[in-house]
């Protein structure tokens, strides 16, 4: 093994230890100094509506189907309710 090889392995393992704890907090510092918020809510208001649906249709493309599905379910429960209370009067 070459020298200092064992301390910069202790090092390392250390690090990746307190890792997670020093992101959580200095999270807090990071969203108030570059004011992360704020600058994904006036960057969203300002993209035009068909930029912000190729931002988002990627989040729900995997449950593209289900939503596809549940409309068409729900379309149709309407539309026999519907039928009934037109025609069921007479």
């Amino acid at each position: 093994r070459p020298p200092g090889s064992e301390v910069k392995q202790k090092i390392t393992e250390l690090y990746v230890r307190e890792l997670p704890q020093q992101i959580k907090c200095m999270s807090p510092y990071f969203d108030q100094a570059l004011r992360l918020e704020e600058t994904l809510v006036n960057g969203l208001k300002a993209m035009p509506p068909r930029d912000f649906e190729s931002v988002l249709h990627p989040i729900f493309q995997e449950d593209e189907w289900l939503l596809i599905l549940v409309g068409g379910l729900l379309g149709f429960v309407v539309g026999v309710f519907q039928i009934l209370v037109v025609f069921g009067k007479h």
